[in-house]
């Protein structure tokens, strides 16, 4: 079995050879990559030298001065891929030499098509393998290719010197690597195996404290040392885990205490332990009544008796139950566990009052709606059957039926139309938000109002200079506004007086829609918004009203991160007050 010590070594030098075996080919890649740049460089510097040659003698002639200074050997092919100049191939063949020849060979075929080519390949002429590069150039208007050759076993040869360079060090670097590791470990880790030495009697129960601990290296100040410095002063620490765990008692009571849920803990004996704030909220009784009480003196025999039932199965369970007070009713979901080791039992009270509130105004919500539209259809189909079984009834019988019947096909048209509006704008598309002038968009509520009502007296005071401009549903915003003027001339005595007054907050633009009008008793205020709610039922049926205009003018509002509230008094009129976040780039909620 290794050591801590030897398994770290081990790692160091598989990592430090894996290292090395994975950057060998790329050395001896990078090497040869090396040298053919290097032909490459001087093939181009070649090119320079020539292209200033007035004809091609005057070429040939700088090749031959100097490319000894250059290649082993060097070719200038013509755009008809023939041989105009070679180093060796003329000196070589004699007279079956010919500058007819058409040469074939890849690199220069490459090299016409993009301008460079490369390629290894054995040579029967020079009777060994060369490394050639061929490059295109421009000389007068013509695309000439100069071929270079380098002997393959200098590239081999400076490849194989650098490879063993590179082994060489390596192993030099292994070696010192290794040397340096190990003593760095040895210097990391003997402190720890001194510390383990040292606690293992403690560990082992042969001793009840921990001795005092001594390093070897003196006046160590690391990491090491102040281990050992806080081990030496463990046994006072304990005192100090007290105070801690206290601490921590006391803080996850402060945690309990701001939970949404009720939590009561009672132990075997059912004997309350603990109650939060909550709890006490819902069970109505104070925590120094109830704490070391039995659980009984609640009355809620229902979470009684599921405490008793989850120690005696020894398992989780769950109810519901209702506890009503004086102006509520509280649907609570309760949940028992028992404690470890038969020592009592948690009791938790969620309360879900706001989804059942939820349900039942979805219920509520269907209920009237189907109200609204019964109470027409009865109606509709009372004359209709009228008129139907009796077909020689005064023409003023007649005629009153009919109008009723109207009438009541245009109350659920309005009826429909308001449910299909509240549905739609519960999802309004980004693409319908625009920038728009509130100012002007009032200027048209106003206009639309006095077409309607023409007695009406409506006047806009607004804050010189400013600018109201918003990101807006427009036709959205438009009903909202007229919706609000509407009801402002219907519920005032004619001719109504109604003021809009719009000023700027801070990031806010305030509107408000002020008549002068019957007002809104105080106890219908915080309900107004509700949908189908009507102060006055009667007198709303009598307008026209389906009972949903405020509660779509509230959703407008809101789609648009505003807000709408309402002050009113009997006989003085009422008051809307709407703020809306001024133009930015938002999308609608």
């Amino acid at each position: 079995m290794f050591s801590f010590r030897q398994k770290i070594l081990i790692a160091y030098v598989i990592v430090f050879l894996a290292f090395v075996f994975l950057l060998y080919p790329f050395a001896s890649s990078t090497v040869k990559r090396i040298v053919i740049k290097a032909m490459e460089d001087r093939a181009t510097e070649l090119i320079t030298r020539i292209q200033s040659a007035p004809d091609n003698e005057a070429m040939i002639r700088r090749i031959k001065y100097q490319k000894s200074g250059f290649f082993f050997r060097v070719s200038v092919i013509s755009n008809e891929h023939k041989v105009l100049y070679d180093s060796h191939t003329k000196r070589l063949l004699g007279l079956r030499f010919s500058q007819d020849y058409v040469v074939s060979h890849p690199e220069v075929a490459t090299a016409f098509q993009e301008g460079y080519g490369y390629n290894e390949e054995y040579s029967k002429l020079l009777s060994q393998k060369f490394v050639y590069i061929a490059k295109a150039f421009d000389f007068h208007g013509k695309t000439y290719v100069l071929r270079t050759a380098f002997p393959y076993y200098y590239v081999a040869e400076l490849t194989r010197d650098f490879e063993l360079g590179f082994l060489g060090l390596a192993g030099a670097v292994l070696l010192l690597f290794s040397l340096m590791t190990w003593f760095i470990i040895h210097y990391l880790t003997s402190p720890i195996e001194q510390i383990l030495r040292l606690i293992k009697p403690f560990h082992d129960g042969v001793e009840t404290t921990i001795p005092e601990i001594k390093l070897s290296w003196q006046n160590r100040k690391d990491e090491f040392g102040q281990l050992a410095e806080t081990l030496n002063t463990l046994s006072s620490k304990i005192k100090n885990q007290i105070h801690n765990l206290t601490y921590e008692r006391d803080e996850k009571e402060t945690i309990l205490e701001s939970l949404a849920e009720g939590v009561v803990a009672v132990d075997k004996e059912m004997q309350v332990t603990y109650i939060n704030h909550r709890a006490q909220e819902l069970l109505k009784y104070p925590a120094h009544q109830l704490i070391g009480k039995n659980f009984k003196v609640t009355n809620q025999t229902k979470c009684y008796a599921l405490l008793l039932a989850c120690q005696h199965e020894n398992r989780l369970l769950n109810e519901n139950i209702l506890i009503k007070t004086e102006h509520h009713k509280h649907y609570i979901d309760i949940v028992a566990t028992p404690k470890k080791g038969d020592t009592g039992a948690i009791l938790v009270l969620q309360d879900k009052s706001s989804h059942y509130k939820i349900l039942e105004m979805r219920k509520e919500f269907i209920s009237n709606a189907s109200h609204e539209l019964k109470t027409p259809i009865t109606i509709i189909h009372g004359f209709a059957e009228a008129l139907n079984d009796n077909p020689d009834l005064p023409r003023e019988v007649y005629k009153e039926a009919t109008s009723k019947i109207v009438r009541n096909c245009q109350r659920m048209t309005i009826l429909i139309k308001d449910l299909l509006t509240l549905s739609d704008i519960e999802h309004i598309p980004p693409s319908r938000l625009v920038e728009c002038d509130l100012e002007q968009l009032i200027s048209a509520c106003m206009t639309t109002i006095k077409d309607m009502f023409p007695q009406a007296e409506i006047s806009l005071h607004k804050t010189e200079g400013m600018d109201f401009h918003l990101t807006a549903d427009v036709d959205l915003m438009e009903m909202a506004l007229t919706n609000l003027l509407e009801n402002a001339v219907k519920y005032s005595n004619p001719p109504a007086k109604i003021t809009i007054v719009l000023t700027k907050e801070v990031r806010m633009i305030k509107l408000t829609i002020a008549d002068q009008g019957i007002g809104i008793p105080p106890q219908d205020l915080e309900h107004i918004f509700e949908r189908f709610y009507t102060v006055d039922k009667a007198h709303s049926r009598k307008l026209g009203g389906s009972g949903l205009g405020l509660s779509i003018v509230e959703t407008i509002i809101e789609k648009h991160f505003g807000k709408i509230t309402v002050a009113s008094e009997l006989n003085k009129g009422t008051t809307f007050t709407i703020l809306l976040p001024v133009k930015r780039d938002v999308h609608v909620k």
